[in-house]
């Protein structure tokens, strides 16, 4: 051991408070009582005056009002953080520029240029010591007003304060796994706080209780395996100790015993070591076994042990290993005062102490004296194998019990091709990989297990040639490829296919179907699967307000494809639905009704004012079943719209009137007037009837206790902050009622509105406000059938691509693929469909545990769990409802989030704590349903 002590490191003849050496070995700084930070030359340690003359002190930071208590480098080296008396901690990086010189001082100028970047203010007494988490995105800081603060250096906010200390703070450590944090006080305990919610995780007392006086510090610090935490200030008689706590027990197991006065700081070496190197991985790993368990076997000069050098007020320095029961240096006489702070060096090999009369010494070791160093590597193995996937981030990453395995097994188990329907499209690569075009093949032929009916028909034109990838840049830089619709026709190619085909066009969208048979005079005619059916003449209604109708007056045009209106001759067209109604016995029965015109005869006139005459418009209703006629009955005028199902028909007219009849045929209601003919109609399967008017007002009855259950008008969904170019419009393309059982209107731009009749407004629950969610960037169009929110967005998906709507400004994929989960997650409950809100809370949970959002993962589990935990509240007097759509929570919190949040282990203690709280939850609701039996069995009476 060769021992130096370099004079030239002084603050003014006041004492040294700090020292700390910069990772990387360039340069250390210290902090004393003439407030200043200054910063040396590591070169020039060693070096003799009179041979060697480098710059020693490179930097003096003079921006603190009080003695700088504590000054720390962060892992990167790039900030230098310092606490002082004066309650604020600076946050100091090199800039490029000349340095600058304190008028008046006498000290030659700085030869490199620090700069406070960042001031940090919270605290109300002296800042005492700092420590940085491991991954150097949060500092920790302990004062004299009882206090730790944490603080986020991305901008410098306080996200936490944590008050459990009933006496001064005097050390801050931060676990090496990022799990736990570690503070000691004047308290004479030492806490454990959890870093995932800054929790309390333990409270350790005892050991402390005999210490007598007050030191300047209680600097205790963490092992670099992340095992042993050595505390300061115990005390066994008759002498004074440094009690170490293991991990997990947090019970002291032993102390460096042997000073004779207090402890003041304790340092861990940056790394372990070994008697003997060994570049065989596999001893490296049987050393650490041995190590673990304590025992020696043949490995035994293998196993690893770490190195720490303890400092006190008896102006003593030991250096220890916890291989050993004896120190290996007692370092007496260096210093007059007491000795308040250690630094290793990054080799490992040199130790720096800083004393408060103003000097420091240092302690350069051999390889023969402390032992072979562990590489990085081998040092990150024996973390690995002791707490998993450990690289010192925020959150654990090691798992803390057998249960957290299991659920990772669950949650990794392959999922059955029959996953549940109604789900949201799975995220694709924005990128897709080229693909190898394929042989051809006979159309009728491929995917023939889906094809029905129309099966020969020709199909959609299809985009064979490589589609040409267009790529974009976001605000950082990466590159992102806009998608673009494969085998989707762009609209050139789309009208060039329809002139060619002579408006032969065959679509999914019943709008475009129904078009092309009123052009070829054709009835238009819809069967549905169900029990319910309805067709219109018009395929849509453009509503727009009207000038200054800021009162929600509204303008009304329908631009339907219905029959023309010139003065020529019409073109007959009739409407047929047609229900299948499932018997009891045998096969299912096909109802139909038809609403044709009548073509009367050409001496059929009516006068009508002065001499002007014209053909009186009659339809004929017919209801048939197969083909026997089962009644029928004839309106006065055209029929715009037609619903049934098993127990009424329903028949809108032009004139604005609506004949609701009964499944043999009686008029069960005089004719209703609605102000103008039916656009849409629709009805559910029992009683209810949807109806949208020309001039969009929108109507929903009741027909069975015949009540109104809505009356309003399409003028709330039009936005007053439209662009000009639209002027206000928006066209609607289709109406019909949910599986909520209230109206959903869809827009030309796919937007999807709800009616809610608790909230008395519209809810949009399907739009193409989330370009940059991994969710909205799927094209995979085939789960369109597999639930009603699942349509709706595939719809969206497609009119986006047509548009090539995806071409627009980057922004933050995180925030709004986290949003559009939140929006489906919502518009599933909404529409209460049950099968998509479990796969919309699977997709939200899974999100949230991959991106380790405690906070929402937190509110979710406590929504599943209840308002109590380990108590069952009173059903009478809770307001909280134990299930969601038909399904109990606790049910959906143990099988579904439970396995989805065991993905991540940076989670797994949230996922720990309410899996406890759910046991506590299920144990009393079984112990209070034992009591109640008991209590029923108690009050039969005995037979006499």
């Amino acid at each position: 051991m060769i021992t130096e002590k370099p004079t030239w490191i002084r603050h003014d003849g006041l004492q040294i408070f700090s020292i700390d050496i910069q990772p990387g070995g360039l340069r250390f700084a210290t902090g004393g009582g003439d407030q200043k930070v200054r910063i040396w030359n590591m070169k020039s340690i060693g070096k003799d005056l009179e041979t060697d003359n480098p710059q020693r002190l490179l930097a003096t930071v003079r921006d603190h009002f009080g003695s700088v208590n504590c000054v720390r480098w962060a892992h990167h080296g790039r900030f230098l953080a310092s606490g002082s008396d004066d309650q604020m901690i600076l946050i100091h990086e090199r800039k490029a520029g000349s340095a600058t010189v304190e008028f008046g001082s006498g000290e030659p100028p700085d030869i490199e240029n620090w700069k406070v970047v960042m001031t940090l203010r919270g605290h109300t007494a002296d800042v005492v010591d700092l420590n940085w988490s491991p991954d150097d995105l949060m500092l920790a800081s302990g004062s004299l007003d009882n206090t730790i603060h944490i603080w986020n250096m991305t901008n410098g906010i306080c996200t936490a304060v944590l008050r459990g200390h009933s006496s001064l703070v005097k050390g801050v450590t931060w676990d090496p796994i990022g799990s736990f944090m570690a503070t000691q006080s004047d308290d004479k305990s030492v806490i454990i706080w959890n870093t995932s919610d800054w929790s309390m995780a333990h409270r350790t007392e005892g050991h402390w209780s005999k210490t007598v006086g007050s030191t300047f510090f209680r600097r205790l610090h963490w092992s670099p395996c992340g095992h042993f935490i050595t505390t300061t200030h115990g005390f066994q008689k008759p002498r004074h100790s440094a009690p170490v706590l293991e991990r997990g027990e947090w019970t002291a197991t032993f102390d460096f015993l042997g000073h004779n006065a207090p402890v003041i700081v304790v340092k861990f070496n940056h790394s372990m070591f070994r008697k003997f190197a060994s570049n065989n991985h596999e001893s490296a790993k049987a050393g650490h076994t041995g190590w673990t368990n304590g025992k020696g076997g043949t490995a035994k000069e293998l196993q690893p042990y770490n190195v720490i050098a303890i400092g006190s007020q008896d102006r003593t320095i030991t250096v220890w290993t916890t291989a050993s029961a004896r120190p290996l240096f007692v370092a007496k006489h260096f210093f007059s005062q007491s000795v308040v702070d250690l630094s290793w060096s990054p080799d490992g090999y040199t130790l720096f102490a800083c004393s408060l009369d103003g000097t420091v010494a240092t302690f350069h070791y051999e390889v023969k004296e402390l032992g072979h160093r562990l590489t990085d590597d081998e040092l990150d193995e024996i973390k690995r194998s002791r707490y998993g996937d450990a690289r010192g981030g925020r959150q654990t990453n090691y798992a803390d019990s057998g249960h957290q395995l299991m659920l990772e097994t669950v949650s990794t188990k392959p999922k059955k091709a029959t996953t549940p329907g109604n789900q949201v499209p799975p995220p694709v690569s924005q990128a897709p990989a080229p693909q190898k075009t394929p042989e051809p093949q006979n159309e009728g032929e491929k995917d023939g297990a889906g094809l029905g009916p129309g099966a020969n028909e020709p199909k959609p034109v299809r985009v064979s040639s490589p589609v040409k990838q267009k790529e974009y840049r976001r605000p950082d830089g990466r590159k992102r490829i806009i998608p673009e619709a494969v085998g989707v026709p762009s609209n050139q190619e789309a009208n060039n296919n329809n002139n060619n085909n002579n408006n032969l066009t065959i679509s999914t969208n019943r709008s475009f179907l129904a078009l092309d048979q009123r052009m070829a005079g054709e009835p238009i005619k819809e069967l549905r699967a169900g029990p319910t059916a309805r067709a219109c003449i018009s395929d849509g209604l453009i509503i727009e307000k009207a000038p200054g109708g800021d009162d929600g007056t509204v303008n009304v045009e329908n631009k339907g494809s219905g029959p023309s209106t010139s003065s020529g001759p019409t073109v007959p067209t009739s409407l047929i639905i047609e229900i299948k109604e499932k018997e009891d016995c045998g096969p299912s029965e096909v109802r139909s009704l038809e609403a044709k015109p009548v073509d009367k005869p050409a001496n059929d006139i009516v006068a009508i004012g002065s001499g002007k005459f014209n053909l009186s418009k009659e339809t004929q209703i017919s209801c048939k079943k197969g083909l026997q006629l089962l009644w029928s009955d004839r309106i006065s005028c055209k029929v715009t719209a037609l619903a049934g199902n098993k127990n009424f028909w329903a028949v809108s007219c032009e004139d604005g009137s609506l004949q609701v009849y009964t499944e043999c045929g009686r008029r069960m209601l005089p004719a209703m007037m609605v102000g103008s003919g039916a656009i849409f109609i629709d009805c559910d399967e029992t009683w209810r009837l949807l109806l949208v008017t020309m001039r969009g007002a929108i109507f929903m009855w009741d027909l069975f206790t015949k009540s109104c259950l809505l009356h309003d008008t399409l003028a709330s969904l039009l936005s007053s902050q439209d662009p000009p170019k639209h002027s206000g419009t928006v066209k609607v393309i289709s109406a019909k009622i949910s599986m909520s059982g209230w109206p959903l209107i869809q827009l030309v731009n796919r937007d999807a509105f709800l009616y809610n009749p608790g909230m008395k407004c519209w809810m949009r629950i399907a739009d193409n406000s989330f370009p940059a969610s991994k969710y909205a960037m799927s094209l995979d169009f085939s789960s369109a059938k597999s639930g009603e929110l699942a349509r709706l967005q595939a719809d969206v998906g497609r009119y986006n691509c047509r548009r090539n709507f995806w071409n627009r400004p980057a922004v933050d994929e995180v925030v709004q693929t986290r949003a559009h989960l939140e929006a489906q997650l919502a518009s599933a409950l909404a529409l209460e469909s049950p099968k998509e809100y479990v796969q919309c809370l699977l997709s939200y949970v899974r999100f949230l545990t991959r991106e380790a959002d405690e906070l929402r993962l937190r509110e979710v589990c406590e929504s599943l769990l209840g308002p109590t935990f380990g108590a069952v509240a009173d059903p009478k007097n809770s307001q909280w409802d134990p299930s969601v759509l038909g399904m109990q929570k606790h049910v959906l919190l143990k099988e579904t989030v439970f396995p989805a949040m065991a993905s991540n282990r940076k989670v797994q203690r949230l996922l720990s704590e309410f899996m406890n709280a759910l046991s506590e939850y299920e144990l009393s609701e079984n112990e209070n349903q034992n009591v109640t039996n008991n209590v029923d069995e108690m009050d039969v009476a005995p037979p006499s």
